[in-house]
C-alpha cells in the first residue's frame, strides 16, 4: 500500500510503478501536487478503489473537509486496501476497525 502526499515528479513516478504493480495506491490528493494528479500521476490511482467508500474518497480530495476529517477517511480506507487484500468490504473493514 503506497500512501502519496502531495510531491513532484519522484513522487509520480514510484506511484506509477507501484501501480503498474498492482499495488494499492492511495493519494491524499487535497494536498496538491502529484498527489492530486500532476507530474503524470497515474490516473488510475486518482480514481475510487473498490475498498473505498464514495464519502471516504471524496474526504481524501476536499479541500474544505477539516484535517481530522480526511486523516480519518485516510486511515479507513488504508484499512479497507488491507482488508481487500483479505477479501473483505469496505464497511466490513470500517466496521472492524471501529471496534478495534
Amino acid at each position: 500500500i503506497y500512501i502519496t502526499v502531495e510531491g513532484g515528479p519522484g513522487v509520480s513516478q514510484e506511484a506509477r510503478a507501484a501501480h503498474a504493480r498492482g499495488a494499492s495506491v492511495v493519494p491524499l490528493m487535497r494536498t496538491g501536487g502529484a498527489s492530486s494528479g500532476l507530474f503524470e500521476f497515474p490516473q488510475g490511482a486518482l480514481q475510487k478503489p473498490p475498498f473505498s467508500t464514495e464519502e471516504q474518497w471524496s474526504l481524501l480530495a476536499s479541500n474544505t473537509a477539516s484535517v481530522d476529517e480526511s486523516a480519518a477517511a485516510l486511515a479507513v480506507v488504508v484499512g479497507g486496501a488491507v482488508a481487500y487484500s483479505r477479501k473483505e468490504t469496505a464497511e466490513q473493514a470500517a466496521d472492524r476497525l471501529r471496534s478495534e
